[in-house]
């Protein structure tokens, strides 16, 4: 565990992505730093947990 995380777990995982190549991975994470891709996180996160709870 890093020392930005260390006093505020623990953590439970509700969302994963894996990519099969490096540059798939990088411009998947440059989309989801940018505007869209905030949204979509906030939206599939808000969606998982009204499911959820």
């Amino acid at each position: 565990m890093s020392t930005y995380t260390k006093g505020r777990g623990p953590f439970e995982l509700i969302y994963y992505e894996a990519c099969l190549n490096e540059d798939d991975a990088r411009s998947r994470e440059l989309y989801l730093k940018s505007g869209m891709g905030k949204r979509f996180i906030a939206n599939r996160i808000k969606r998982f947990l009204s499911l959820t709870g």
